[in-house]
């Protein structure tokens, strides 16, 4: 799985993208809010225990501290609870949910300020089994990466990573495991990554579809629009909520123009990681990441 600990400073990252991104997710939240938030059930108790905890924590707890130059305890004279200010957008917000805050008001609210996707799962029982599977109960998500969120929502995580290649074999018992081994106050990171040679930020779409179907346009060379050529990384994180016991996917996405990367010098670096995609042990991954398409183009321009 490619996990390691991650220090709870590094939870959630700020950098120099921050208010241009922001504006990017006001835009798609007012364009296609219903795909970018979603709730199994607004008013299931421990949904809207899990949602209120992760508000309260980003906005109450760890944002203001860990980033106080951006984030501001402020007072609003319209309103008898804590206020928050940020100070990139001037807007405020309150630092605490309240028992009549819709969820769906809560997941807009932490996708308008904070750079990352969020997942939340709640562990359910499996009949008569003392184990718990989980189930994607809730999600602020403004760039997936080629799959419908909204398709997910109220899935269990088995079921969620259904189309992944090898997910079922090699890694859905280790997960499985580490779900329910994971302690509140311990905090993981992986990362995931892939080549865009068509895509935005927001991909809800399935990708991997017309791959599989065989569908795909092989491009050449020529073919290749370097200015929509990206190296896409995703920076995941993973948490539990102390008081409802849900698991907290973050998604914080990159996109590294293969312009930037070969002038760096990191050209060949970049071709010898996708001979290891196309040739790993899974090689379904390789059709999965859409590698049919741009791989032989991509590897001649960046060892040319």
């Amino acid at each position: 799985m490619g996990i390691e600990t991650v220090d709870r400073n590094d939870l959630l990252l700020f950098d120099q993208t921050y208010s241009e991104r922001l504006s990017l997710r006001e835009s798609l939240l007012r364009q296609h809010f219903d795909d970018i938030v979603g709730i199994t059930n607004e008013s299931d108790g421990r949904v809207r225990l899990a949602v209120q905890e992760l508000y309260d924590y980003l906005f109450e707890t760890y944002l203001p501290v860990r980033y106080p130059s951006i984030f501001k305890a402020c007072e609003d004279k319209h309103s008898s609870g804590a206020m928050l200010q940020n100070l990139v957008t001037r807007q405020t917000l309150p630092m605490t949910m309240t028992d009549s805050t819709p969820l769906h008001v809560a997941l807009k609210a932490i996708a308008q300020n904070v750079d990352e996707d969020f997942f939340i799962l709640l562990p359910r029982k499996q009949g008569d089994s003392n184990e718990d599977f989980y189930v994607l109960e809730a999600y602020a998500a403004c760039f997936p990466s080629g799959f419908q969120p909204k398709d997910k929502v109220g899935k269990k995580l088995a079921d969620i990573h259904g189309p992944v290649p090898g997910y079922k074999e090699k890694l859905q018992k280790s997960m499985d495991r580490f779900f329910a081994r994971l302690e509140p106050g311990r905090y993981v990171k992986r990362v995931n990554w892939g080549l865009t040679v068509d895509e935005e930020l927001y991909s809800n779409f399935d990708k991997s579809a017309p791959a599989f179907e065989g569908k795909l346009k092989k491009l050449s060379l020529e073919d290749l629009d370097l200015n929509k050529t990206f190296l896409r990384c995703e920076r995941q994180t993973l948490h539990r909520l102390p008081g409802s016991g849900a698991i907290v996917f973050g998604f914080h996405t990159y996109l590294y123009p293969v312009q930037d990367i070969k002038a760096e010098g990191s050209g060949e670096d970049l071709a010898r990681a996708i001979d290891g995609l196309e040739n790993g042990s899974v090689r379904e991954m390789f059709t999965y990441k859409n590698g049919e398409k741009w791989a032989d183009a991509v590897r001649e321009y960046l060892r040319s």
